[in-house]
C-alpha cells in the first residue's frame, strides 16, 4: 500500500463484493459508516480471525477488528462467510479480512507503534497486555516464569492463529507466551518489536 497525498485514497476495505460503504483509508485518516478516523487517534485495538473446517462439507470463517478512540468513539469492522462443498463466500471474506488488517497495521496501528516507540527511544518502558518493552530487552511470562530477553536476541514478531507471537532469534522459540490478539493493543507488539530490531 502506497502513501496518499491529501484525498487521494490509498487503500479501500470492502466486507462484500458490492460494498457500498467500504472503509476508505487517506494519508492520515480513514472514513467509514460517515465518520472519519484519525490515524494518530486511536487508543486501543483487538481482532480476532478464526477459520474452521467440518468435515469434508463445511468451512466457516469469522474475524473483527475493534478500536477505540481518545475521543470515546468506538469502531468494530466485524466480516464472516461459509462455504459449503467448496462453495461459498469463505475465501473471499478472508481476503478481505487480510486486506483490512493491512490497512491498518500500515496506519492505525503503525501510529499506535510510534507512539509507544517514541517512550521508549526516551529511556522509558511500555507494558502492553503484560509484555514490558523497552529499549533492550522485552519481559513478560514465558510457561509460568517470567523471563527477559534482550532485543539483539529476537527474531520478530508475528500473529497467527489468534495469537501474536514474539520469536527469539533461532525462529523456533517465542521469548515469551503467545499473546492473545484480543487483548488490547496485542498486535501493534508487532510493529514495535520488528522496529526495535531493525534499529528503525
Amino acid at each position: 500500500m502506497e502513501q496518499g497525498v491529501g484525498n487521494t485514497i490509498i487503500a479501500e476495505c470492502k466486507r462484500k463484493k458490492n460494498d457500498k460503504a467500504p472503509a476508505v483509508f487517506y494519508a492520515d485518516h480513514m472514513e467509514y459508516n460517515g465518520e472519519s478516523y484519525k490515524y494518530g487517534e486511536m487508543d486501543t485495538v483487538s481482532l480476532y480471525a478464526s477459520a474452521m473446517r467440518y468435515g469434508i462439507l463445511m468451512e466457516n470463517f469469522s474475524g473483527f477488528i475493534k478500536m477505540t478512540f481518545r475521543d470515546g468513539r468506538k469502531l468494530k469492522w466485524k466480516i464472516g462467510g461459509n462455504a459449503f462443498l467448496g462453495f461459498g463466500k469463505n475465501k473471499l471474506k478472508r481476503e478481505y479480512y487480510a486486506n483490512m488488517y493491512e490497512a491498518c497495521m500500515l496506519t492505525f496501528f503503525k501510529a499506535r507503534a510510534a507512539e509507544y516507540l517514541q517512550t521508549i527511544r526516551s529511556g522509558g518502558d511500555v507494558t502492553i497486555a503484560n509484555v514490558n518493552v523497552s529499549a533492550t530487552e522485552i519481559s513478560g511470562k514465558s510457561g509460568l516464569k517470567k523471563a527477559s530477553t534482550p532485543i539483539s536476541q529476537l527474531g520478530g514478531a508475528e500473529i497467527g492463529s489468534g495469537f501474536v507471537r514474539i520469536l527469539q532469534a533461532d525462529q523456533t522459540h517465542t521469548a515469551v507466551n503467545p499473546i492473545a490478539s484480543k487483548f488490547d493493543n496485542a498486535v501493534v507488539l508487532i510493529p514495535i518489536v520488528n522496529a526495535l530490531i531493525s534499529g528503525q
